[in-house]
């Protein structure tokens, strides 16, 4: 759906960050309003949840689909309460959430599969059973089934599409015996808030602070099903979030979706919130508050507890303020490219390539044969820059991406491919005039044609990437042919000249 939103002002030119901004602040700001105006919370908690990680920055400034699933939780937790008596309301906020992301897309089923045997068990109850097809709210699931069926079918990666859990498929016996996914499921309530164990290149290797998550999220885990089963909302709490966690653990999850976990903690506590009463607290939660009858551990309790949830906010601060303070993307290079007018010259752009051994692998000097690791794969169907730096562009201006269909300006993620042939392509092109970021020549050029060849660094780009308060800073190289170098004087080499192998601090 995200995509479709964004099809007719791509196709009709529309400047990309005003519009991709102004589209994603507009689903924000409707969901963030709802939470403030129509949400049965405090208004303490009304005020901080809009400023938290999740809600405030990464939902928020990144540009994705999650704004709209934020926007379509919000819709689904007011029209819960009258699901029975509008089921169309709340059926048609689920099928907003099932559009916006596959997470969105458990959730809901999981939401409808509890809804339905509610449903059997009325009309079991009052003897009407056998006319459950005078039910309005059995076209309404009927409706969502059918949608959902489809969605599945579309979403469903072909053969020889590469996707994030392709790196995961591994035999059910190895699933079924790692702890460390195992270990996912118990910590997701706790990164869906204030953790610090996942980033953006996956888990920290830092085995105190997950052994320290590890415990807090079992104690998370067990108050929200205590909590829940109090509020006779267990079903739909378990059912619908176990199936994504599990999901999330086993297959494929990034940094991105933890955040659809927090959404439904919100929706959650909403319809609780909303029941006759409000939420109800557990006994056995007064009876430890009871336990601790020194004033000193109450206040130790309550201070760790106030720290712990205002995380959230510190997050949303500090990735604001690198982000304010810091270049971010590498939206750069297209001014470079722009500048310059060097939309018509041979640019190559990086592709995704596995070496044996870890480094940077950038050189001061570009020179061929490189002295790179030994390069275990080249996956020439990854190349991830030309879909941040295309969009400023009205054409595909880069010679190796997407050779065979120039005029498509996204990744087709087509890993079967034969690289060797994809290779012969580029080399019908000739050498490439520019470089963008550091490319190991000699895996596409033989060495007769790369023979005295350099290509020479004039531009640094150094930018961040954020998540939370981890935060990677990344460096991309634009380079130029030696011999081009007198025709362009606005170039300078930025490096010294010895050649010598330039390592990332």
């Amino acid at each position: 759906m995200w995509h479709l939103l964004l099809a007719p002002f791509a196709k009709n030119g529309a400047p990309f960050d005003i519009t991709l901004k102004t589209i994603n602040i507009i689903f924000c700001t409707s969901a963030m309003a709802l939470l403030i105006f129509r949400s049965p919370f405090p208004k303490a908690v009304r005020y901080i949840l809009p400023f938290t990680y999740f809600f405030f920055y990464h939902y928020g400034v990144y540009s994705r689909p999650y704004s709209m699933t934020m926007l379509a939780f919000m819709l689904a937790a007011i029209f819960y309460k009258e699901r029975n008596s509008k089921p169309w309301r709340y059926i048609f906020s689920l099928l907003f959430i099932c559009l916006t992301t596959a997470y969105g897309l458990m959730l809901s089923g999981g939401l409808c599969l509890v809804w339905t045997f509610e449903i059997i068990a009325e009309l079991h109850k009052g003897k009407k059973l056998a006319f459950f097809w005078k039910d309005k709210r059995f076209y309404s699931l009927c409706l969502i089934l059918a949608a959902a069926v489809c969605i599945l079918l579309m979403i469903i990666p072909a053969d020889d599409c590469y996707y994030g859990g392709v790196d995961n498929l591994r035999p059910l016996k190895d699933a079924l015996l790692s702890l460390e996914d195992y270990g996912t499921v118990l910590i997701l309530p706790v990164e869906s808030w204030s953790g610090m164990l996942f980033g953006l290149n996956g888990t920290k290797d830092y085995p105190s602070l997950y052994i320290a998550e590890a415990v807090i999220g079992v104690l998370i885990w067990a108050a929200l099903i205590a909590v829940t089963r109090k509020n006779k909302k267990f079903l739909t709490f378990f059912v619908p979030y176990i199936i994504m966690a599990v999901f999330m653990s086993f297959h494929y999850m990034s940094a991105h979706h933890i955040g659809i976990s927090s959404l439904f903690h919100v929706f959650i506590f909403w319809i609780m919130a909303e029941q006759e009463g409000g939420i109800k607290i557990p006994e056995s939660f007064v009876k430890i508050k009871n336990s601790f009858r020194s004033p000193m551990i109450r206040s130790i309790i309550y201070g760790a507890s106030g720290i712990i949830c205002l995380m959230p906010v510190v997050y949303s601060i500090g990735a604001s303020y690198f982000d304010i303070r810091g270049e971010c993307g590498t939206s750069k290079i297209a001014e470079i490219i722009k500048k310059n007018h060097l939309e018509d010259k041979k640019i190559l752009v990086q592709w995704s390539v596995k070496y044996e051994e870890k480094g940077d692998n950038l050189f001061k000097v570009l020179e061929m044969p490189s002295e790179h690791g030994k390069v275990l794969e080249n996956r020439t169907y990854l190349i991830a820059d030309p879909v941040m730096i295309l969009p400023y562009f009205d054409r595909n201006i880069f010679m190796n991406f997407n050779v065979d269909c120039p005029d498509d300006l996204y990744m087709h993620y087509k890993y079967k491919e034969d690289v060797q042939a994809a290779f012969a392509k580029w080399r019908e092109k000739g050498l490439p005039d520019f470089i963008v970021d550091y490319c190991p020549l000699d895996e596409v050029y033989d060495e007769e044609t790369l023979e005295g060849v350099r290509y020479l660094p004039v531009y640094k780009l150094e930018y961040n990437i954020f998540f939370k308060l981890d935060f990677n800073i990344c460096y991309e190289r634009f380079y130029i042919r030696e011999d081009l170098l007198p025709e362009y004087p606005q170039f300078k080499w930025i490096d010294d000249p010895s050649g010598k192998v330039y390592k990332r601090k």
